[in-house]
């Protein structure tokens, strides 16, 4: 991959940039799920392309646009999501012979990102497969760094992945415990009803994983309601055009009880049922499928709560027109 050219990126800032605005590097997440194809993604694939848009469309631009902020997506050989857990570590950071190509790829284009942000305070914003090589920066590519870079992150946004002691003892970075603070790490899985039963999906981490409410971004386990959330933007897995709906859910961090040991660490408690996203034709094959989850809208259901948060943080304000 040559991320100096723009083609390896799916946004990357224009020229007339603003040299003091805080730039954002975004990891996507998966966006391939077929065992029938190679283990990584070609980025010329049109799922690729197809996912990269929809991600960016329901939770990138809604967070970011209209922000005097620069944001970074490279385009990325990821692990194709059909192969998570079926072939020997598909997610390790090095080989024998070196670097595997998803870490490689996202090294290199994260340091081409710091060779070309502003000087302003840099923000890492990436979910679900996206975080796991997040923790490859946060572990293998930071600490390398000089210390007048590394403290110049301002905040990072691990979502869609458990931020446990793991993931902590191998970062100077805290866990994030207020809506305010800075140099720290921003983390939470979303969850329905059924999931914090322990009805469904696993929730990755474990008993140490630490989350924030994402729409306080505090550490605090009481009840928030919707009314308190603002705009989500939604696709449904069967439309092509987004809905923007307000207050579409509330949220509570809660700590399961496991069921069968289905359920690990902390995670945010949903209002909303199994059938909330999808329209009456995908119902059928989603309780067949026992899908039943809302890890794909972890961004989305709060784009406006993290935006502001994101403002509250780092003092960033509207772009000038």
């Amino acid at each position: 991959m040559d991320y100096s050219d723009p083609n390896s990126w799916f946004i990357a800032p224009t020229s007339g940039r603003s040299a003091d605005a805080p730039d954002v590097f975004v990891i996507a997440p998966t966006f391939v799920f077929d065992p029938a194809r190679p283990v990584y993604v070609d980025i010329a694939d049109p799922e690729y392309l197809d996912g990269n848009e929809e991600f960016a469309s329901i939770a990138v631009h809604p967070v970011f646009d209209g922000l005097d902020v620069n944001v970074w997506l490279p385009k990325y050989r990821q692990v194709n999501g059909g192969h998570l857990g079926s072939v020997p570590d598909p997610m390790t950071l090095f080989w024998d012979d070196g670097p595997q190509p998803v870490a490689q790829d996202v090294f290199d284009a994260f340091s081409f990102f710091l060779l070309n942000r502003s000087d302003a305070p840099f923000v890492i914003f990436s979910h679900s497969q996206g975080s796991i090589l997040n923790v490859y920066l946060l572990a293998g590519l930071l600490p390398m760094l000089p210390e007048q870079t590394r403290a110049q992150l301002g905040v990072d946004y691990l979502i869609g992945w458990g931020l446990t002691d793991a993931v902590l003892n191998k970062t100077a970075y805290p866990a994030s415990t207020s809506p305010t603070d800075t140099g720290t790490i921003v983390s939470w899985n979303t969850a329905t009803p059924s999931e914090v039963a322990g009805k469904y999906r696993a929730t990755w981490g474990d008993a140490s994983t630490r989350a924030v409410n994402p729409i306080t971004f505090d550490t605090r386990e009481e009840y928030v309601p919707a009314s308190k959330n603002g705009r989500s933007v939604l696709r449904y897995f069967d439309e092509k055009e987004n809905r923007v709906q307000p207050g579409v859910t509330g949220a509570r961090l809660v700590r399961p009880t496991a069921s069968g040991g289905v359920f690990a660490g902390q995670v945010v408690a949903l209002d909303l049922d199994e059938h909330s996203f999808r329209s009456e034709s995908s119902i059928t094959e989603q309780d067949a499928s026992q899908l039943g989850y809302t890890h794909h809208w972890d961004i989305s259901l709060f784009a406006d709560s993290i935006r502001a948060n994101l403002q509250t943080r780092l003092g960033i304000t509207p772009a000038v027109p």
